[in-house]
């Protein structure tokens, strides 16, 4: 009795489970950036702005520069990884700045509840796993090929 049941949930599994991460990892990247670039969700950009000017800035790369470019990769970088839309593009561009995220914040240790560097490391992870696989099944990307 169990065993189709379980047959039935694997094979529901392996058809759903991959695009139910990518489009909910897609959706929760929005805000982060949604939060930057319009100071909701108590955003604040100015603020980020002068934390990479003071430690980052550079004659080609400003903070403001900087600031913007990491906001919208999250907000767009986000939808695109949510609709399967030149997904590993998105994805990659994402995990190039959760790597950035995570060295910013290994003095602090791991744990995230100590502003640890826990919740970029599993952004980037996440996000460098859809970059191998790309979009995979329910993706625009799919539909364009």
């Amino acid at each position: 009795m169990i065993n189709p049941f379980l047959r039935n949930l694997d094979s529901l599994g392996e058809y759903f489970s991959y695009p139910l991460i990518r489009v909910i990892t897609g959706i929760l990247l929005i805000p982060h950036g949604y939060g930057k670039l319009y100071k909701g969700f108590n955003g604040n950009l100015d603020g980020f702005i002068n934390f990479l000017d003071k430690d980052y800035s550079n004659p080609v790369f400003t903070g403001f520069f900087l600031a913007y470019l990491i906001a919208l990769t999250e907000f767009i970088g986000g939808i695109c990884i949510a609709l399967g839309f030149f997904t590993r593009l998105a994805a990659l561009s994402v995990t190039v700045f959760m790597a950035f995220a995570v060295e910013q914040h290994l003095e602090q240790g791991f744990f995230w509840t100590k502003q640890g560097y826990e919740y970029p490391l599993m952004w980037g992870v996440v996000t460098f796993a859809i970059f191998l696989k790309g979009a995979g099944n329910f993706s625009l990307d799919g539909k364009l090929r």
